[in-house]
């Protein structure tokens, strides 16, 4: 009974174990996060902030604009925008091991030369990877998501 104890014990420390090894070599990764409103109508300089009345018609469109909207920040139009004003195949909360499979690439960047579109794919895949937009339901919000390993960069992007 005892020997049963003590091997019970043994697993458990071993498991503990292995959990803080992990919690001490696992990366990092840090997610901001923001919120976008859709309006349906402009605001009144006179009604200090209140909304005016929307028409019926513009009420029933507002998921379909909320939707087209979200649509642009997953377009990979803007996340490739995104990626060149912050130069995220030189930041290293995102790159991962980009410098060493296209090493030409940042030269290519700087030089408004022909960018390798194997990289390219690279970088918008892994910015995807990262992104999450969706719309909340009943509301007229998109929620906007970005994770990697530096937080500064997580705002960054979410705020561009």
């Amino acid at each position: 009974m005892v020997r049963r104890w003590r091997l019970i014990l043994a697993i458990e420390g071993g498991l503990l174990l292995l959990c803080l090894v992990y919690c001490l070599v696992a990366p990092s990764q840090y997610e901001a996060a923001a919120r976008v409103e859709l309006r349906t109508a402009p605001v009144s300089s006179l009604s200090l902030g209140a909304a005016e009345s929307a028409s019926p018609a513009s009420i029933l469109s507002a998921p379909i604009e909320l939707e087209t909207m979200a649509d642009v920040f997953r377009s990979d139009r803007l996340a490739w925008r995104v990626i060149g004003e912050l130069k995220l195949y030189d930041a290293p909360g995102f790159r991962g091991d980009f410098a060493g499979r296209f090493p030409g690439f940042h030269a290519a960047m700087q030089s408004g030369g022909v960018v390798d579109p194997a990289a390219q794919a690279w970088l918008l895949e892994s910015f995807e990877k990262r992104l999450h937009v969706q719309t909340l339901p009943r509301t007229l919000l998109i929620e906007i998501r970005f994770r990697s390993g530096d937080a500064a960069l997580s705002a960054a992007v979410v705020m561009r």
